[in-house]
């Protein structure tokens, strides 16, 4: 089990962690995260136990999301206002991936991917231009 500590290290180490996602997004799952570790927790658990009950090397983080949504039926916030936001699931699954050894590679980041390489194409162009 982690703590919002020990992810809050690893988000700061890793500054490319969450590239191609949503900056505003990142934002507000970073607020959410801290009042929500049950959640983050109880999706590891799905997580893991997927992969070794059924010797999965690829899921879907959406569908551990929805198994956790429909089994839990924990909410996003301490006064249960809210149900648990879509919008939150890719930044779990991402961190999830990079935060548990036994959990890499297993969800799909097509977007991090790319938007990754553009990042640095464009910190490359920049480090050209002032070179001149």
């Amino acid at each position: 089990m982690r703590t919002y500590q020990k992810l809050e290290q690893i988000m700061k180490a890793d500054i490319y962690l969450f590239d191609g996602l949503t900056p505003y997004r990142e934002v507000i799952f970073k607020k959410w995260l801290p009042q929500n570790m049950k959640i983050y927790n109880a999706f590891i658990s799905f997580a893991k136990k997927l992969k070794f009950a059924r010797d999965r090397k690829y899921y879907s983080a959406r569908a551990i999301w929805e198994r956790l949504r429909w089994e839990s039926l924990m909410q996003d916030s301490p006064e249960g206002e809210f149900k648990m936001s879509d919008l939150n699931m890719p930044f779990v699954s991402w961190l999830a991936m990079r935060a548990e050894p036994e959990l890499r590679g297993m969800f799909k980041v097509k977007t991090r991917k790319k938007a990754f390489l553009l990042r640095r194409k464009e910190e490359i162009d920049d480090s050209k231009s002032k070179g001149r």
